[in-house]
């Protein structure tokens, strides 16, 4: 064989590898703001009533356990941990962090698929790090991205120590431009904890993404880019933004009520997201564990 037919025996493999790949059919769940806190529970907002975490995610992992078709993968969307919310008087330690990571990870290994984690803003990048990705420094960037039957995924990083509502620096988003230009062949899906625009709600709206606009012009370049999956507000939302569209993801605890009004938080009951994709095309719903 000539070394110019080999070339063009190997392009028609790859077109019809990625053919393959695109077609594949698979699925995989969002779950978000599990709020794990060893040694305690969470105390509602304006209320006597405390709240388990833990027993809640697990009622999640085991029905996560029991879809068919199983998932491919979990997106764990941030707020994965929040001992900060029993100790609200000081700024903890990343070392006070430790066992709630601990008990997170022993709560999922019951999935029945491989996870990938994002950071919120109740989490901590040291004790993170250390639990879920040991292979990295301490204080490695929590941001990166992974690919999936013919599908590119970009998870974000919108955490900023002490601060309620999120950040993406500079480095970030130069990190995003180089990162969906190498993969700008595929469909793409970007999971960032902090929504990028008011979704009318005013306590919360005031805890969003900063600089969301910069965002949103980053991936407005970038025509593969199709959907933002999002946390941190503690309801479900779908939301059309030109080409872009946004789903938020409720708790896998409290409830934040869809109103414009007084903050009012409900028990419950704890949800997810599972979606669906075939052939680059997505389609999702939500769960609620009841």
């Amino acid at each position: 064989m000539t070394s110019s037919s080999m070339a063009t025996t190997m392009l028609w493999y790859a077109r019809r590898r990625r053919r393959r790949q695109m077609t594949d059919h698979f699925r995989f769940v969002h779950i978000t703001d599990t709020h794990i806190m060893a040694g305690g529970a969470w105390r509602m907002r304006g209320t006597d009533v405390d709240f388990d975490t833990d027993a809640s995610l697990r009622r999640v992992v085991d029905t996560v356990r029991r879809l068919d078709p199983a998932p491919a993968f979990a997106v764990l969307g941030g707020d994965l941990t929040s001992p900060d919310l029993l100790h609200r008087d000081r700024v903890l330690e990343p070392a006070e962090y430790a066992s709630s990571y601990m008990r997170l990870k022993e709560i999922l290994a019951g999935l029945p698929c491989p996870a990938h984690y994002l950071m919120g803003n109740h989490d901590n990048l040291e004790a993170f790090n250390r639990a879920l990705r040991p292979q990295a420094a301490k204080d490695a960037p929590a941001y990166y991205g992974f690919d999936h039957g013919g599908m590119h995924f970009v998870a974000l990083d919108s955490h900023e120590p002490g601060h309620a509502d999120g950040m993406l620096d500079a480095a970030q988003f130069a990190w995003l431009e180089r990162d969906l230009a190498v993969h700008g062949g595929a469909p793409t899906i970007v999971f960032v904890h902090h929504h990028p625009w008011p979704l009318g709600h005013a306590w919360m709206d005031t805890m969003q993404l900063r600089n969301g606009a910069d965002l949103m012009s980053l991936l407005g370049r970038h025509s593969e880019v199709r959907w933002l999956i999002g946390g941190h507000v503690h309801s479900e939302q779908v939301i059309q933004r030109g080409a872009l569209t946004m789903l938020t993801t409720p708790s896998t605890c409290i409830q934040l009520a869809k109103v414009g009004g007084p903050v009012h938080f409900e028990p419950g009951p704890p949800g997810f997201r599972v979606v669906d994709v075939d052939d680059g095309r997505l389609s999702s719903y939500v769960v609620y564990v009841r």
